[in-house]
């Protein structure tokens, strides 16, 4: 009777570490979680304080994408609870290979106003300046949300 192959040694797989944190940025604005959720996901509104070409398909597996003065982002939604986070990878072209980043954005409220956190992970170092990028963001959408609107239905007094 053959005897039985003496099987090979398997080599472990090297562990991943933590995620790497890219960017952490927080600001409290002038608006309720609703409002500011609806202005991370109604593409006309991301249009008005994110970015150009915008699609958005809010719901899980959905694409959310636009185009950055540094280039496009085409992301895939990983998370949708409104109105309190939402999330997407972010796959990131570094060194001819692509690592898939995650962007978090997490909403609490603060009365009549909310805090926002965005946070920006990678499962590895990514070069960039991710936490002038993400304040960037928060504060564009921040003064998106409080800026003075005006009411087409109203008449304005002489």
């Amino acid at each position: 009777m053959p005897e039985a192959p003496i099987p090979a040694k398997v080599e472990a797989a090297p562990k991943a570490g933590p995620p790497v944190v890219l960017a952490s940025a927080k600001a409290t604005v002038g608006a309720i979680p609703a409002q500011v959720f609806e202005a991370l996901t109604d593409p006309a509104q991301l249009g008005a304080w994110w970015a150009q070409d915008v699609r958005v398909d809010a719901q899980m597996s959905g694409v959310y994408e636009g185009t950055l003065p540094s280039g496009r982002v085409e992301g895939t939604i990983t998370w949708i609870e409104g109105p309190r986070k939402f999330s997407f990878e972010w796959p990131i072209v570094v060194e001819g290979a692509s690592v898939v980043t995650s962007v978090v954005y997490e909403l609490s409220p603060k009365g009549p106003q909310t805090v926002v956190h965005v946070s920006h992970r990678s499962p590895k170092p990514v070069p960039g300046h991710w936490n002038a990028v993400w304040s960037t963001a928060i504060e564009s959408l921040k003064a998106y949300l409080e800026a003075p609107r005006t009411d087409s239905t109203t008449i304005d007094s002489p």
